[in-house]
């Protein structure tokens, strides 16, 4: 499920299939695919054996394979057929790093942290080239819990004027045109910050109130 998000958040609309069996995968039509994604431990299978019939079933499909094992035989197999292997003891960064490197996609800024300055949030929508400031982000943060635009005026010592506007800005940055796509991005954003920063770097989400 954590492979088939960060696949979703790099290259959204991918038609990608889960493998759980051999027999699902004899059934799957191999010009429908443009990814397989494949557990290497399926019933009454060896890896090698799922290795290699992925493989010529699905020759002209990226292929990812993720294991629990600790064999360097499969590592070579899963190389030597120009597939990715991913562990199943990697942290959401290294799984995201590899398969962004593997798809040879960037939408995810992995470097966000280090890059930002002092009014810039951990907040960035995959694919979009600004993060939201941190003003833009604590008030999505409350019309993400169906505040107002009063609401979050008063909350924050703003004007609803000038709330609508970090509003406004904000929509631009997350790349959508009304409220409600805001607020489904936002999450989407909001919890790929957490998984690559860690849920304590989101302080910066609280709005300062007096």
């Amino acid at each position: 499920m954590v492979v088939e998000e960060i696949i979703a958040t790099v290259i959204p609309g991918l038609n990608t299939r889960v493998v759980d069996s051999v027999d699902q995968l004899e059934k799957i039509e191999p010009s429908h695919v443009d990814l397989v994604v494949s557990d290497l431990v399926l019933p009454n299978s060896q890896p090698a054996e799922v290795i290699e019939l992925v493989s010529k079933r699905f020759a002209s499909s990226l292929r990812i394979f993720f294991t629990a094992l600790d064999d360097m035989k499969i590592e070579q197999q899963v190389a030597n057929s120009g597939g990715l292997l991913l562990s199943k003891s990697q942290h959401y960064r290294e799984l995201m790093v590899k398969i962004q490197s593997f798809l040879k996609r960037d939408a995810v800024n992995l470097d966000s942290f280090a890059q930002r300055n002092e009014f810039q949030s951990l907040i960035q929508m995959p694919g979009m080239p600004k993060p939201l400031t941190i003003k833009q982000a604590q008030i999505m943060e409350q019309v993400s819990l169906g505040r107002t635009g009063k609401e979050i005026a008063k909350m924050l010592g703003m004007s609803p004027d000038t709330v609508n506007a970090h509003i406004k800005e904000a929509f631009g940055r997350l790349g959508v045109q009304n409220r409600g796509e805001a607020v489904s991005n936002y999450s989407v954003a909001r919890k790929l910050a957490a998984r690559l920063h860690g849920e304590e770097a989101l302080a910066h989400l609280q709005p300062n109130v007096d």
